[in-house]
């Protein structure tokens, strides 16, 4: 089962959060400073668990966070780039949650870092192989 990072925002909403908690969903802030959800996902990646996010803080979006890069120094997990094709972002989520549309996810070869390589390169390689996945 994947452990997804998910807004924090998300989780206000009654119906949703059993979901999510089901799920092994972490909440995360959006402000991009958010320790606590850092430390609950190095748990899940140190307990062997498949951890699922998107580095650029949401879809639609195009600077990659460096929380990745925190993540891949202190456990050493790969990164499996992945890319969703074929869906586009409206002004609200709702909005694009109630849109019909056909979504393709692609997925890229395993990235393996040392624990010691620096963030701009993990950054760096990680959205040259999703850009890859066009």
């Amino acid at each position: 089962m994947i452990s997804f990072l998910v807004a924090m925002e998300y989780y206000a909403i009654p119906w949703l959060r059993p979901i999510l908690d089901l799920g092994g969903s972490i909440p995360v802030r959006r402000d991009g400073h958010d320790l606590f959800a850092l430390r609950q996902a190095k748990r899940n990646l140190d307990a062997g668990r498949v951890l699922g996010l998107f580095p650029e803080g949401g879809i639609g979006r195009s600077d990659l966070q460096k929380g990745l890069a925190w993540l891949v120094q202190n456990t050493g997990a790969p990164v499996v780039p992945a890319r969703v094709l074929g869906v586009q972002q409206y002004a609200t989520d709702w909005q694009t949650w109630l849109t019909r549309q056909h979504p393709r996810l692609r997925y890229g070869v395993p990235l393996h870092f040392h624990r010691d390589t620096c963030a701009e390169e993990i950054l760096g390689a990680t959205r040259s192989a999703i850009a890859t996945l066009a």
